[in-house]
């Protein structure tokens, strides 16, 4: 696997960047046709084609596209952390491309180091980025949007802000009435999960979850529709899932629809 890979190669040898400041350290990696980010240990928090900087290169990243089976004429999206800038770049090239259109790309990053990292070594498009935490925005934002995509990862039910508070009925509300909230999760707990899907229940109509091969992460796509149900094969087949993934066959295990 990829990540596992590049593990084994985030050293000083193919170190390219360090950025540190008094409450973070950003490290910035290459080799060969990769270049990738931690935050100062091993933890890979996105991977880059030098050369192809905007094909997706994670299969959490990859399933993200699953927003776009829902035809629309144009897609306003809300993406909530930036990471290495993945979504921005894919998202732009398949507008260039005309593969999609998009009437609003707004991105939110709570720190303005990794901004301008990504910004320096990750070829982010020019983009609509505000630094805020994305609890506070999803609580003060008026403006709905299609599609709102949130890639933070929990390993403890302390930090799992989903089970805690109104986040899931506040993003339930920003969202257009056909709207669709995707995001990475790491299932810490089988107790975590369910009730997970009990809250998604309570504010959604329908729960696709994505399990992949190697991967302990999965996606969940929570609806306010009922939509179709997930074709893998048309997934695989949609242009902007092939002009995003070079046709390479997305890590999918198995679907769960709920």
């Amino acid at each position: 696997m990829l990540i596992l890979e590049l593990e084994k190669r985030t050293d000083t040898k193919h170190c390219i960047a360090v950025i540190e400041n008094s409450d973070s350290k950003l490290c910035v990696y290459e080799a060969e046709d990769l270049r990738w980010l931690t935050f100062g240990d091993t933890v890979i928090q996105g991977v880059m084609s030098v050369s192809r900087p905007e094909l997706l290169l994670s299969p959490v990243s990859q399933a993200f596209l699953m927003c776009f089976l829902q035809m629309k004429p144009s897609y306003s999206i809300l993406n909530l952390g930036l990471g290495i800038g993945a979504i921005e770049r894919a998202f732009h090239y398949l507008c260039d491309k005309q593969l999609i259109n998009l009437s609003v790309m707004k991105s939110i990053e709570l720190s303005p180091t990794v901004t301008e990292c990504v910004q320096r070594f990750f070829h982010l498009p020019l983009s609509d980025i505000e630094i805020a935490d994305a609890l506070s925005y999803i609580n003060t934002v008026t403006q709905q949007y299609d599609v709102i995509l949130l890639d933070f990862c929990f390993d403890n039910a302390d930090d799992d802000f989903l089970l805690q508070g109104d986040f899931l009925k506040q993003a339930s509300n920003v969202l257009s009435e056909s709207g669709e909230l995707l995001f990475n999760y790491c299932p810490y707990s089988e107790a975590a999960l369910v009730e997970l899907l009990k809250l998604l229940k309570r504010d959604f109509i329908s729960v696709t979850v994505v399990e992949f091969y190697d991967l302990k992460n999965i996606v969940i796509k929570a609806s306010k529709s009922l939509g179709e149900v997930f074709d893998e094969a048309e997934f695989a087949m949609h242009p902007a899932i092939k002009a995003l993934t070079e046709g390479r066959e997305v890590s999918i295990k198995k679907i769960y629809l709920f």
